[in-house]
């Protein structure tokens, strides 16, 4: 039997993990050929990022992004990468350990009747290493580490008794067996919690103590009640609910439902209220919280397409993987018969002189430009000059040629669909009328548009006002409710010594959609949204930007001073200074968030679920131990991926199905 030809559509994590795993043997080319199909110039997906020349080669990213230290295999995927790329001492970046340094500090905002208030979350460190597996925890020991953690709050809080009889017996007999037992004492505890509800308005330190309780003991509840402590292990049977509602149900009081732990959870997500499965949220708590290596999260150390799609592109590349950039899938077809792809139509948005080299050096790093290399395409002076955008869906751009039919038994012999779910409906229509299942899937899959703003400030946290450690920050103000400090990335970056940053703010939120995406004819849809989103930045900074940077606020103003958003050469005041910053709304079919709502579990299916013969599935939207957007879900729809088409990797860390 010759090589099986691999044609896989698409460039995000799951994509590359696919590619990773199917060449991480020596040898691999004596059984495959593998060819990557990828829209634009540089691969990453909802994790692309760009240098842009324009603007001293700062990082432009598609949101925030951060690695989560339960992130197993994503960090061993990564460290791999890392070790083969053997980059030299003392080169950028020349380890894992050089690209993703630890971040334990962690705010949440309480909004109370005095406006919002920070709740600061200091994850201790560990010894251990991401990415070096293990056994999870089985949900019973998660329950035993829940009650030996609220017993530590009793013993410790100034507001709570420290022998407080009931959580003492239900720590006690912390014992599956015992567990009727545990369940009696933690009801009376509840009982006795919430006949002590009326100061938690008027005492915050009474009141986190309440929320935290309360919520533990509804968990624990939750989870001997939904029937998850016995095997078969699986917290998703309990997402026929949302988590807010579970938690109710469970006896958590409305207080601690609404609270900024919860509201924090959603926005990590980019969930409004109601779209977020109990037990997928229950599943993501209990690892980020319980069983992260090293520290809670881990921050890049340069933009995300330079940290994680620049090393696996050198590291594929090197292994003798093929690329096509300026690829677009448009339309797969069937066989006559409906059992598997017979035809892939490949849109060739440019023509390249040669073979497309599509890093840049940044301070010796490899890196992702923000815009094509235009000196390397045939159209390139005309790309250039008409501003087309060749990631944008909507875009006016013409191909310069015909598309490329890509042709069973000829051009490949098994598809990898890497592209994400919200694309489907527009390429693989013919694939969705012939399997039920997988039009299932796409129908159920709720997906949603994002926003993001990155400020590059004149004056340092503390100028700004912040009185805290640098943080990660959830559940502020609409319209952009998150807010983490990037400062350390300001070094990759090549501003001016006499106009550089002291500081770097990245924003972000949902976009919540004004109806349903209009076709791809509909010209000016993305600068719709991008105008939208600026205007949601702007009108933020003039309301909201004093509740965490008193300090940066024009006098007796809630409004940001424009003068500190750093613009070398701009002679632009107020709010037009804003017009130097970087803002976007990742709203591509395929660059959407798939969200993880209610009663959407049971409808992902695994890699081979499509029910084509040839046609494998890679993407956080598949069945996994997640079922979460995140990298660590990707990560593993690509190794479920090469596992059907090679039956690597043998393991998927913390993934039964």
């Amino acid at each position: 039997m010759g090589k099986q030809r691999i044609a896989i559509l698409g460039g995000g994590m799951a994509a590359m993990t696919a590619a990773f795993e199917i060449t991480n043997v020596s040898g691999w080319q004596n059984d495959f050929d593998v060819t990557i199909y990828q829209l634009g110039w540089r691969l990453g997906g909802k994790g692309a990022s760009g240098r842009n020349a324009d603007h001293f080669q700062r990082i432009e990213e598609h949101g925030l992004h951060i690695l989560l230290g339960f992130y197993e295999n994503a960090f061993r995927v990564l460290k791999a990468c890392y070790n083969e790329l053997g980059r030299p001492p003392g080169a950028p970046l020349a380890t894992w350990q050089d690209a993703f340094k630890p971040h334990d500090y962690v705010v949440l905002m309480e909004q109370t009747a005095s406006g919002y208030v920070p709740w600061a979350m200091n994850f201790p460190p560990n010894t251990d290493e991401p990415g070096t597996g293990g056994v999870m925890p089985t949900p019973w020991a998660m329950i035993e580490m829940i009650l030996g953690w609220l017993k530590n709050i009793f013993g410790s809080s100034k507001q709570l008794p420290d022998n407080q009889s009931d959580l003492h017996d239900a720590h006690a007999a912390a014992t599956v067996r015992d567990h009727m037992r545990v369940l009696k004492e933690l009801e009376e505890l509840h009982e006795w919690l919430h006949a002590r509800v009326d100061n938690v308005e008027n005492n915050i330190d009474w009141r986190r103590d309440f929320v935290t309780v309360d919520l533990g003991v509804a968990a624990i509840k939750g989870m001997i009640e939904g029937g998850v402590i016995f095997p078969p292990y699986d917290y998703f049977k309990l997402d026929g609910m949302d988590f807010r509602a579970w938690l109710s149900k469970h006896g958590a009081h409305d207080i601690s439902v609404n609270s900024a732990y919860i509201s924090g959870m959603y926005d990590l997500g980019f969930s409004l209220p109601g779209q977020v499965g109990a037990g997928t949220a229950l599943n993501g708590i209990l690892r980020m919280c319980w069983t992260y290596k090293g520290a809670v999260m881990w921050k890049m150390q340069a933009g995300m397409g330079d940290t994680i799609f620049a090393p696996l592109y050198l590291v594929l590349k090197n292994r003798g993987v093929k690329f096509e950039f300026f690829s677009r899938v448009d339309k797969l077809e069937l066989s006559e018969d409906k059992a598997e792809i017979e035809r892939i139509t490949i849109g060739q948005q440019v023509q390249v002189k040669g073979e497309y080299d599509p890093l840049v050096p940044v301070l010796d790093l490899p890196c992702w430009p923000s815009e094509p290399r235009y000196e390397q395409l045939v159209q390139g002076d005309e790309l250039r000059d008409s501003g087309c955008d060749l990631e944008d869906w909507w875009t006016t751009w013409k191909d310069p040629v015909p598309p490329k039919v890509l042709r069973n038994g000829v051009d490949f012999d098994k598809v990898i669909l890497g592209c994400s779910v919200g694309v489907f409906p527009y390429i693989a229509a013919d694939l969705m009328a012939a399997s039920p299942p997988f039009a299932t899937m796409v129908n159920a899959l709720g997906t949603t548009q994002t926003q993001a703003a990155q400020l590059w400030l004149a004056c340092d946290l503390a100028g700004l006002g912040w009185t805290l450690p640098s943080p990660v920050l959830d559940g502020y103000a609409e319209p952009m409710d998150t807010w983490a400090d990037m400062t350390h990335l300001l070094p990759r970056e090549m501003w001016p010594a006499d106009a550089a940053p002291k500081n770097l703010a990245y924003l972000c939120s949902p976009l919540p959609d004004q109806g349903k995406p209009p076709p791809r004819s509909e010209y000016g849809y993305a600068q719709a949204q991008a105008e939208r989103v600026k205007q949601n930045a702007i009108e933020w900074l003039k309301s909201k930007a004093a509740g965490l940077w008193p300090s940066a606020c024009e006098p007796g103003s809630d409004c940001l001073d424009w003068n500190l958003l750093v613009a070398p050469g701009s002679p632009a005041v107020g709010p037009a200074r804003f017009d130097t910053q970087y803002w976007l709304a990742t709203l591509n079919p395929s660059d959407r968030y798939v969200l993880a709502l209610p009663n959407t579990v049971d409808k992902r299916l695994g890699a081979t679920g499509a029910g084509f013969t040839n046609l494998v599935l890679a993407g956080d939207y598949l069945r996994t131990g997640m079922n979460v957007g995140c990298v660590e879900a990707a990560t593993m729809g690509g190794m479920h991926a090469s596992r059907a088409i090679c039956g690597r990797p043998e393991e998927i860390i913390g993934d039964s199905t």
